[in-house]
């Protein structure tokens, strides 16, 4: 009996790969393609602090911002396949990159394992300043309509969500509107302020202290439901815009391709650890997103279902990558 157990612990150190065993044997670091300060960025620290105890090695935030996310999201999946180099990555660079440029240095699908969802459920928002007449989406459109030379709208960037969305609802509500991108949801927001915007479509993390204020007003989400953080703002189809829907944000965490399982499995459960705790709950919740416990495998089925979305749409919509 002795012998036929240390044959199957012996057959067992064999089949895990080189590392697995010992995963992580020096700091772990978590690439964010983006610049600081954005709502990964924030996530991100505090998932290393809250891991590099859970891991027992030191986890390192390290910004590669760029190309819409691609070159963080390409350097993680040319990495070394043992867990040492981690994205953490709002679904952009994963979901709608490979719509926007189809020659990107990386196939999401092919090249990017996941492992676990660090923040899920964001959602966009139709917002114009609290100065403007429009204080429903027909009014808004009836507006935009009458003096379509004046209408403008402004987006966190192209192929970002707010300029995607804003795209689909011209074409769904039949108007015009100059887009004008800046870059990332705060500059977008102070030109919404401004007055010099006809409308937007901020995070609603960004939105709701801005209507709260009264400096604001929300008229409809793009989402199959209500959101809980702004349950009194209807869906589009609630207002008879039943196609202006798209899948809401998300961030999560990706390892290269080729990573071995029990890596995978280790980090995704250390990971789900942190994002369950009380702490990081309420960071979500003031990012107007949850934590979720769906598996690498269920992430990875999302990612396909949700590429295929977005190229749709984007493809539908001719937009294209500046």
């Amino acid at each position: 009996m002795r012998t036929f157990a240390f044959a199957c612990l012996s057959l067992l150190s064999v089949a895990l790969p080189a590392g697995a065993q010992t995963y992580p044997s020096r700091p772990v670091t978590l690439v964010v393609p983006a610049e600081p300060g954005g709502p990964s960025d924030a996530v991100a620290r505090l998932l290393a602090d809250k891991l590099k105890d859970r891991l027992g090695q030191p986890v390192l935030v390290e910004n590669r911002g760029g190309a819409n996310g691609a070159i963080g999201a390409a350097a993680v999946a040319r990495a070394p396949r043992d867990g040492q180099l981690v994205l953490l990555s709002v679904d952009g660079p994963i979901t709608v990159n490979p719509a926007l440029s189809p020659k990107l240095p990386y196939d999401p699908v092919k090249d990017l394992q996941p492992v676990a969802v660090v923040g899920d459920g964001g959602e966009v928002v139709l917002a114009v300043s609290a100065d403007s007449p429009a204080k429903t989406v027909p009014e808004l459109v009836e507006m935009l309509r009458k003096d379509p030379a004046h209408a403008n709208y402004v987006s966190s960037g192209t192929g970002f969500p707010s300029h995607v969305v804003a795209e689909l609802l011209k074409r769904e509500a039949k108007f015009d509107a100059q887009h004008i991108p800046v870059k990332g949801a705060g500059a977008a927001m102070k030109e919404l302020l401004s007055g010099r915007m006809s409308f937007s479509f901020p995070p609603v993390s960004v939105a709701r202290p801005q209507a709260k204020a009264g400096k604001i007003r929300l008229l409809a989400i793009p989402s199959a439901a209500r959101s809980p953080m702004i349950p009194d703002v209807p869906t589009f189809a609630e207002v008879g815009l039943p196609k202006v829907v798209l899948p809401g944000y998300w961030i999560a965490t990706y390892v290269p391709a080729g990573t071995p399982k029990p890596i995978i499995d280790r980090l995704a459960g250390e990971i789900r650890g942190v994002t369950g705790s009380p702490e990081f709950g309420a960071l979500l919740a003031g990012q107007a997103l949850s934590p979720s416990a769906q598996t690498p495998d269920e992430i990875a089925a999302r990612v396909r279902k949700e590429v295929d979305i977005w190229k749709t749409t984007i493809r539908a919509l001719d937009i294209k990558a500046e």
